[in-house]
């Protein structure tokens, strides 16, 4: 990522953002009372309550022939009756509560949609080159800006969104090419690693691993002391989820995906990735994962927040707010953050923020667009934190909680914030998703026995080299 997670916030912008909170917008009088204005209001903006009828004019107007200006509860909700479909993973699955709220607010409602991820980009990719409407609003990933940018697929967003949202959002690079912004990031997502304080406890272990070397001597001790099965959650599947793993180990062990010149860098028995790959074949041959970890519907959060792991290896931010949730959790108090191991003390990490784009085959681009500014909005930004654990991606927001004291995790966040670096310095190549999904299959492969380490990784990178040149 280009932006530094937690910059310092120039208090000027604050009581910019403040003024344009408290300051309503005029009511534009449309030259056909039907028609919605261009543009929705600011996210800012407070939802207009009318409080009486509006006064009778005392003289005639200007041009007798010119319909009356809108009602004020009219200009409140000029979309009123519309209905748009919202396409979702299941971390971003909003309750119907909240739903009800922004159709209360703006009149508008929600078919709210919730598939997996790597469903949702398939789905997109098949409506996308067929022309067919598929959602309004729909998940917009990072991985996805090199392909989707150049596919006329998703409306350019930044002379819609207003300069102060703009401003104070993260991670907006992650979703721009040639100069257009292609999504609104909603979940500031970034890997660091969780573990069960009390089975370190137990184990006689007194603090996170902040090594490799350390991290396998912990989990032998979890495994041997703490009577821990499969103290390790690792993705194993022939999923993003396990290209995404490969890819976090690579960095952390010193290593680089691709070199200056976009040439694979992960063939080598030094490079980082082939000690990435070759580290996560000796765990599972260790017996520290559990054998669900080759499932694609495995979720290692879940399986934390159930006691069924001791380290989460690979996860967010998010994890923390729903494992100390009782509702969600059976770990509740005994969850920490800790920064991705390194060779000799902590080092990289990458971003995965996600984003919301909307749809060029949306009928409803200005209910689709209202719909974000409304999540966008401070109190809901913090209401979807609160439920779904969602790091925000508001700048004002997180460093007023991290001020407050309210963010869990807050200083490891904050040190592995410091640490993020990209896969890919250029930006997200368009051919992404497909050497993502090829580098899935492979590393299954490996970890399955059913390939060498290094036969795997000879056939990603000439799928690579091929993908560049246009095969």
């Amino acid at each position: 990522m280009k932006r530094t997670l937690f910059r310092a916030l120039v208090m000027i912008m604050i009581f910019g953002m403040l003024a344009a909170a408290c300051t309503p917008a005029a009511t534009p009088a449309p030259a056909q009372p039907t028609q919605p204005p261009a543009q929705p209001a600011q996210p800012t903006q407070p939802l207009a309550q009318p409080t009486q009828a509006p006064a009778k004019p005392t003289e005639p107007p200007v041009q007798p022939t010119q319909p009356p200006a809108p009602t004020e509860a009219a200009a409140a909700q000029p979309l009123k009756g519309q209905t748009i479909e919202v396409l979702l993973p299941p971390w971003a699955q909003l309750s119907q509560d909240m739903l009800d709220a922004f159709e209360k607010e703006t009149g508008v409602k929600v078919n709210l949609t919730i598939a997996q991820w790597d469903a949702i980009r398939d789905k997109i990719s098949v409506a996308g080159a067929s022309g067919s409407p598929l959602a309004d609003v729909a998940e917009f990933d990072w991985s996805w800006t090199g392909q989707f940018s150049k596919s006329g697929w998703f409306v350019p967003l930044e002379d819609k969104i207003s300069k102060d949202l703009l401003a104070d959002l993260q991670n907006t690079p992650s979703f721009t090419a040639d100069g257009h912004l292609y999504a609104v990031p909603y979940s500031n997502d970034f890997r660091l690693t969780a573990y069960n304080t009390k089975m370190f406890e137990q184990a006689g272990i007194t603090k996170p691993p902040a090594t490799f070397d350390e991290l396998v001597a912990d989990l032998k001790l979890l495994k041997e002391k703490g009577g821990v099965k499969y103290p390790l959650g690792m993705f194993m599947s022939p999923t993003e989820n396990v290209s995404t793993t490969w890819y976090l180990l690579t960095l952390a062990m010193g290593g680089d995906l691709f070199d200056k010149d976009m040439k694979p860098a992960f063939t080598d028995p030094n490079s980082g990735g082939y000690k990435a790959l070759q580290w996560m074949v000796d765990m599972n041959k260790a017996g520290y994962v559990a054998p669900g970890g080759f499932s694609p519907d495995t979720s290692w959060d879940t399986k934390f927040v159930a006691g069924e792991a001791a380290v989460n290896l690979s996860t967010g931010p998010a994890i923390m707010p729903v494992a100390n949730d009782p509702k969600q959790s059976t770990i509740v108090g005994q969850a920490g953050l800790t920064m991705v191991p390194g060779i000799d003390k902590p080092t990289a990490s990458f971003g995965l923020p996600e984003g919301l784009g909307i749809m060029t085959t949306s009928k409803h681009q200005e209910a689709a667009l209202a719909f974000i500014n409304w999540w966008m909005k401070p109190e809901n930004v913090l209401a979807i934190q609160a439920n779904l654990g969602l790091l925000p991606t508001r700048t004002s927001v997180l460093e007023q909680e991290i001020k407050d004291n309210k963010l869990p995790g807050g200083e490891v966040l904050i040190e592995q914030a410091k640490l993020l670096k990209p896969l890919f310095p250029s930006g997200t190549p368009p051919w992404y998703s497909q050497f993502s999904t090829e580098a899935a299959t492979l590393l299954n492969a490996a970890l399955k026995g059913d390939m060498s380490v290094q036969d795997a990784l000879n056939k990603l990178a000439a799928k690579a080299t091929a993908l560049q040149s246009g095969q």
